[in-house]
């Protein structure tokens, strides 16, 4: 899925991005229990729905999601089951934020809903549309969010003790932003990898730094913001990436699991 924003006169950039293929997103779960991750099924066979119950078909893109209840029905907990993540937006050139993902739904709305809050704001609510009637792709303006350097994200479904359905699905998440320039250097406090050759004409090599930690994907954009490439790292260590296709000033942006490091690279 590719939801980069749309930034007349300004710079696209994307903080965060998973499609669950690879590892959990860095997701936390944040209470209840229902909440897994893990492949999404294309048939519910472990139902213990209170009513009538629909299937999400598999994933959105791949086989992995988050799901609460995988292979059956939400529990009827009387409480929140919640899920999320962590992203910096306090680079001061940032102008406007945008949460997407893909979902699936199946939930009784008469009594239990589905909600996001950011920082414990609530930014989405559903609890009227019982079933969403297939993958579809829901951003979240989180531009009133800008300037906060840890904002956590949480997935919530309220289920009551009465009746439950299928649940809630999520795959393929990003946040995009719109930038006034190019979001050049790593966060302040945050170490850098080690990045040779400058410049580099064929393959760039990275060396993780120690107290960053394990870069999970990796990302390159141009001058402008506009992505270039892109790629999930498998190795704990230092690795290498094809820039023979590009030319000029770019980003290179590492996401770890303590967020994104970020530094101007220069290809020839």
């Amino acid at each position: 899925m590719n939801t980069q924003a749309q930034c007349p006169g300004s710079f696209a950039a994307t903080l965060y991005s998973t499609d669950f293929e690879a590892n959990d997103g860095g997701f936390v779960e944040s209470g209840g229990g229902d909440w897994e991750y893990g492949s999404i099924p294309v048939v519910i066979t472990g139902a213990n729905c209170g009513g009538t119950f629909t299937s999400p078909g598999g994933a959105h893109s791949g086989t992995k999601g988050w799901g609460t209840v995988l292979d059956g029905c939400y529990n009827n907990l009387g409480a929140f089951s919640g899920t999320g993540f962590t992203v910096d937006l306090s680079d001061p050139s940032l102008i406007s934020a945008q949460l997407n993902f893909a979902n699936w739904f199946g939930v009784f709305v008469n009594f239990d809903y589905l909600r996001i809050t950011a920082n414990g704001t609530e930014v989405y609510r559903n609890d009227n549309t019982e079933n969403s009637g297939g993958w579809f792709v829901q951003s979240v303006d989180l531009t009133p969010f800008i300037g906060q350097a840890s904002l956590n994200i949480v997935f919530d479904l309220w289920a009551s003790t009465v009746v439950n359905r299928t649940g809630w699905y999520i795959d393929d998440v990003s946040v995009d932003v719109c930038a006034s320039q190019p979001l050049g250097v790593a966060a302040i406090g945050r170490p850098g990898a080690r990045v040779w050759p400058v410049p580099a004409s064929d393959v760039l090599n990275i060396k993780p730094s120690t107290a960053g930690g394990k870069v999970e994907e990796w990302s390159l954009f141009d001058a402008s913001g506009r992505k270039l490439s892109g790629g999930m790292v498998a190795n704990t260590g230092e690795f290498a990436i094809d820039v023979s296709a590009f030319q000029g000033v770019c980003v290179l942006d590492l996401r770890t699991a303590t967020g994104h490091q970020r530094q101007q690279v220069v290809l020839q």
